[in-house]
């Protein structure tokens, strides 16, 4: 029997209205557990404008001690960032987190921003066996999971009126050694960008100039993250040298200010450089050098560019690293984890930079030592087996 088009249209509504009252008791499955709220400081944004999103969980079912894990889901229309994880004991079996991340919209859209949200139960008993025999013998929890759907947080990213190559709020100079060299002479170039807001690693200062030999590096000479965004001081290094005389543009750099709600331009003077050419006759010995080839090769020039960046780059760094650091060697990969010297440092370094699923035990581990037991445990083997874990990790991706 065929069906009226009224009948179809009923039964479309009432699938959506049945959706709706899905959607909107997600939260309550939660509820028995635990409550948590999900929100925004701005949900109306430009692209590449700073969010700060706040997650805060708090236990409601206090049979047992309960960790809460959360993890944005990843998305090519954004870069969100863990900012800080706070967990507070409120009473006996009350624990409150607090996730805080840092978004930053990429695309012009409306975007869903979903996390996985997983609640972990374990009893006292299970709490108090993480230690067996000794601190050395670590025992891993044992807990009951469960996994909360929630609803996504909507965002609207919308379009700058004007193409900007910054958002935030940034100082930019220039310093350059001399404007008057020969031949087989450089010109040194130095640009600091400095300030808060969107890091962008792709951004480039100086463009290719004709006829002139150019060797760049970008040295990142701080990098945090803020509530606003990237507190950043970033240097771009520059060694020049051509045959003839040649001009450096001057930089000028479009950007917006969200604090402030206004466009603005950052400049740089240009740079006119006189290049003498030497007379290579007064420098060849007629007996024995009779030839009219330059006393430096083109190779060894470029050899000699590129040890004075790195020079340059290394004197920089012995300037911002702070005075206690000057000994030190140059940070090296997991270098964070290996000179975490306590528990809560090490835990605030995992949850931002490698938080997955191969070391949540750890990380769970180290959640009842800071905020449960107030035992000590031995931090040196723990990081042992979370350096192992993530290089595994890496290693087969």
């Amino acid at each position: 029997m065929k069906q009226s088009i009224k009948d179809i249209q009923m039964k479309k509504s009432l699938g959506k209205i049945l959706f709706i009252l899905f959607i909107c008791n997600l939260p309550l499955l939660a509820n028995e557990l635990a409550t948590y709220t999900l929100q925004a400081n701005k949900t109306d944004v430009y692209v590449k404008e700073a969010v700060k999103i706040t997650f805060v969980a708090q236990q409601k079912d206090h049979t047992n001690v309960m960790f809460f894990f959360v993890k944005a889901k990843p998305s090519a229309d954004y870069e969100i960032k863990l900012l800080n994880k706070k967990t507070t004991e409120l009473s006996y079996h009350n624990f409150t987190t607090t996730f805080t991340y840092i978004l930053f919209p990429l695309k012009e859209k409306e975007m869903l921003i979903d996390f996985d949200f997983t609640i972990k139960e374990a009893s006292d008993e299970a709490v108090a066996q993480v230690y067996t025999g000794s601190r050395d013998n670590v025992k891993w929890i044992e807990t009951d999971d469960t996994k909360v759907i929630i609803q996504p947080l909507l965002i609207k990213a919308k379009k700058l009126q004007k193409n900007v190559a910054l958002v935030g709020d940034f100082t930019l100079s220039a310093k350059i050694n001399k404007t008057h060299i020969n031949q087989y002479e450089s010109v040194n170039l130095l640009y600091k960008l400095e300030g808060e807001g969107y890091k962008d690693d792709k951004l480039q200062l100086l463009k290719e100039i004709d006829e002139v030999t150019m060797f760049a590096e970008i040295h990142n000479a701080y990098s945090k993250l803020h509530e606003r965004g990237y507190s950043i001081k970033k240097d771009f290094i520059y060694a020049l040298s051509a045959k003839k005389s040649f001009k450096i543009p001057a930089v000028s750099l479009k950007a917006y200010s969200p604090k402030k709600q206004k466009y603005y331009m950052l400049t740089t003077p240009s740079y006119n450089i006189e290049v003498d050419k030497i007379d290579t006759s007064t420098l060849l010995d007629d007996e024995e050098s009779p030839s009219s080839e330059p006393i430096i090769s083109a190779e060894t020039m470029k050899q000699l560019f590129i040890y004075l960046i790195v020079f340059i780059a290394g004197y920089i760094t012995a300037i911002y690293a702070p005075q206690k650091h000057i000994h030190k060697p140059i940070s090296q990969e997991y270098e964070d984890i290996k000179r975490a010297s306590s528990a809560k440092d090490l835990l605030n370094i995992l949850t931002q930079n490698y938080h997955t699923q191969e070391i949540e035990q750890e990380i769970k581990l180290l959640e009842v030592v800071i905020y449960k037991n107030n035992q000590e445990i031995n931090l040196n083997r723990l990081k042992s087996n979370i350096l192992k874990k993530i290089k595994k990790e890496k290693a087969s991706q």
